[in-house]
């Protein structure tokens, strides 16, 4: 094989590329680790990718457990989840333009969707963004699902949020939440933030500059009402999506004006992480109630248009150290199972979850 495909990794085959497969929709023992050879999937257009780095997020929950029919490449099992990452390209398709935008040893990122929990990916190179090698690949690769849907929460979700605005942010400790309140302070945005947690992350969720409330309270609406003179907020940012988060939410808005954003359907996963109770364009279909409550959720085509320039606006306040992603914990990748029984309990997770892949940097920093 390759020396191209050998470099350590972290995976259960370490010294051979590999991927996890959903088996069956259900917990998170249906992954299987496989062993592959990535360049027999290499076409004219794509590129050939070392994984260095690879997100963990809820998403990749529901794909596992079934509740992703919309990409039909989730609708059955034998996918791989994994939805960003950060890695080396290592071969270039014969059809990928030569024009020096892309080149074999290039760092690059990518919102993949599939794939990622992998030692290798294959990629259209239309879906790669080249960073610098200079880059921290832990702290650019929280960038491209969390960061990125937090900014199109915040600037391309159909709402107007000028300074003096409140919002409301749900599971504020979570990856999405601290991303929004991290935007929101380093673009000094002016925006008042109140965010549910449990009482055990009032400390952390004060830290990023949110006012917390404890998300079980039953007197949760009362609570951000008083905060805010009895007014509510201007929008609230719910990644529940359950019938009594939605009403909460709605209630805990200004009324008749007042916005929902909807960025999640963890409420319809069943509590074991097993499978979904209904799908989502069913629980959308039933809860969702346009203008006032309405989903948002970042797909590849942001970045094929004008927005990709906000990515490099915002990993210019990476570099420059005015945004500092959080990291909550990093894993190996042959860690997947414990990953997603984490996703499922949510409980101890502030931030975003990585693997990673590269051995060396694994080594580097203790895991």
């Amino acid at each position: 094989m390759s020396s191209l495909l050998s470099i350590p990794n972290t995976s259960p085959t370490p010294d051979q590329p590999g991927r996890w497969v959903v088996t069956k929709f259900g917990k998170p023992s249906v992954l299987k680790w496989e062993s592959w050879d990535p360049t027999l999937e290499l076409s004219g257009d794509e590129v050939l990718i070392r994984i260095i780095v690879a997100g963990i997020a809820g998403v990749d929950n529901i794909q596992r457990a079934g509740g992703y029919p919309a990409d039909p490449r989730a609708s059955k099992p034998g996918f791989t989840t994994g939805y960003d990452l950060v890695g080396e390209v290592v071969a270039l398709g014969n059809s990928v333009p030569q024009d020096g935008n892309l080149t074999i040893g290039d760092r690059v990122t990518s919102l993949c969707v599939l794939g990622a929990h992998a030692t290798h990916i294959v990629l259209p190179h239309v879906d790669v963004i080249r960073i610098e090698r200079v880059d921290d690949p832990i702290k650019i690769g929280a960038l491209p699902l969390n960061y990125m849907t937090a900014w199109g929460m915040l600037k391309h979700s159909g709402v107007q949020l000028s300074p003096g605005s409140t919002i409301l942010i749900g599971a504020a400790s979570g990856g999405l939440g601290t991303a929004v309140a991290q935007l929101v302070k380093a673009f000094n945005m002016g925006i008042r933030m109140i965010g549910t947690c449990s009482p055990s992350k009032f400390d952390y969720v004060s830290s990023l500059g949110v006012e917390p409330i404890d998300r079980n309270a039953p007197n949760l609406v009362e609570q951000v009402r008083k905060l805010t003179n009895e007014e509510g907020v201007d929008v609230a940012y719910d990644g529940v999506c359950s019938e009594e988060s939605l009403k909460n939410s709605l209630a805990a808005t200004k009324a008749n004006v007042g916005r929902v954003i909807v960025f999640g359907v963890m409420g319809n996963i069943a509590a074991d992480g097993s499978g979904v109770l209904k799908t989502s364009q069913e629980i959308f279909a039933e809860r969702l109630q346009p203008p006032r409550i309405t989903f948002f959720a970042l797909d590849t085509s942001f970045y094929k248009k004008a927005e990709i320039a906000e990515f490099h606006e915002i990993v210019k306040k990476v570099r420059s150290g005015e945004l500092d992603p959080v990291v909550f914990k990093l894993l190996r990748l042959s860690q997947a199972t414990e990953a997603h029984d984490l996703l499922i309990s949510g409980s101890s997770v502030k931030g975003k979850m990585m693997f990673v892949v590269d051995a060396d940097l694994a080594a580097q920093h203790g895991i």
